[in-house]
């Protein structure tokens, strides 16, 4: 794909990606705009990677996840909201070669509101490493289509359940 927009990756399940294919996702089209939203991502080695995508990864459960979960590279723009990071070694990678903004505190996720018309929902690390400071507003501004600008996150507290409950072969709701 180059240039695609409107692609949703949700309500999978993925687990035990290890050492001979280290990536979850690795999205390495042009200019794409994808949502990957409530995945749940278990015991894998790495996580997803951009190079040239406007990512919105948001309400997915990252859930012992060896090594890195979140990897902005050359060129991409990503806004990560409302995602549960358990037992996450390396929640992002803090590469400087592409801009993300991560969620993690009420004025982060305020500082929406002038971009996107609503406020973020702040992403939650539980027994994982700590994010850099990540709030580079250039990954908003790319990221202003009405499908992100419409979209309400689910509190973050409920993600775990929700994403357990729903995501997954057979799960159909």
């Amino acid at each position: 794909m180059a240039g695609a927009s409107k692609i949703w990756i949700d309500h999978n399940y993925i687990a035990r990606v290890g050492h001979m294919h280290y990536w979850v996702w690795l999205f390495a089209g042009s200019a794409d705009t994808i949502t990957v939203m409530r995945n749940h991502i278990y015991s894998t080695a790495g996580g997803i990677s951009g190079y040239d995508q406007r990512l919105h990864l948001v309400n997915n459960y990252y859930n012992t996840v060896g090594g890195h979960a979140i990897d902005s590279d050359t060129s991409s723009h990503i806004l990560t909201e409302g995602n549960y990071f358990k037992s996450v070694t390396t929640p992002d990678t803090n590469n400087k070669n592409g801009l993300q903004y991560f969620v993690q505190t009420v004025p982060d996720a305020a500082a929406c509101t002038s971009y996107l018309g609503r406020v973020c929902e702040w992403n939650r690390l539980e027994s994982s490493g700590a994010v850099s400071t990540r709030l580079e507003t250039a990954a908003l501004s790319s990221l202003t289509q009405s499908v992100v600008k419409n979209l309400k996150p689910m509190a973050v507290a409920d993600v775990p359940a929700y994403v357990l409950a729903n995501a997954g072969v057979g799960k159909i709701n």
